[in-house]
């Protein structure tokens, strides 16, 4: 997603998304910080058998360990979502099942970011988005943490409404 062809009302609700979480982790620095380490990491923080990710200012947690072929199946439906505008249309029977078995294990996983300040109350987000009936897509913060450039969460963070 190109943060700039987006809409000045999406601009604005992503912006306010993303300072809600900013302001949970204890500011922008702390979060750019959480971004940064996840992109770091080499293999995927996601991928830890502990499902526990600790970074500098704090950790990060999730119910039940995710795998590779999960993870990859995940980010090949993401790409798909962003260029089609829906992760399952359009797909070939056994990219269907992959796709498929891929949201049945995610859709329960909710990712905790626990800030080490105690006067910071930290956030919640699931993986998949299931608020609209047949319309799984990936969440939006998911994507800012683990998917989209550090680049579109500055711009988002420093949208002002003309």
């Amino acid at each position: 997603m190109n943060y700039d062809n987006l809409t000045n009302e999406q601009k604005e609700e992503i912006s306010n998304k993303i300072n809600n979480d900013v302001q949970s982790v204890g500011g922008v620095n702390f979060y750019l910080a959480l971004i940064e380490s996840l992109r770091e990491t080499k293999p995927n923080a996601l991928l830890n058998k502990t499902a526990k990710f600790h970074y500098p200012k704090g950790t990060i947690d999730w119910s039940k360990s995710i795998y590779k072929e999960t993870l990859t199946a995940l980010f090949n439906a993401m790409k798909k979502e962003e260029r089609d505008g829906d992760m399952l249309d359009g797909l070939k029977p056994r990219d269907y099942k992959s796709t498929m078995n891929m949201m049945k294990v995610l859709k329960p996983i909710i990712i905790t970011i626990n800030p080490k300040d105690e006067e910071c109350e930290g956030f919640s987000f699931p993986i998949l988005d299931t608020s609209e009936a047949k319309k799984t897509k990936v969440s939006l913060a998911f994507k800012i943490l683990f998917f989209y450039n550090i680049e579109f969460a500055k711009k988002a963070l420093n949208f002002k409404d003309v």
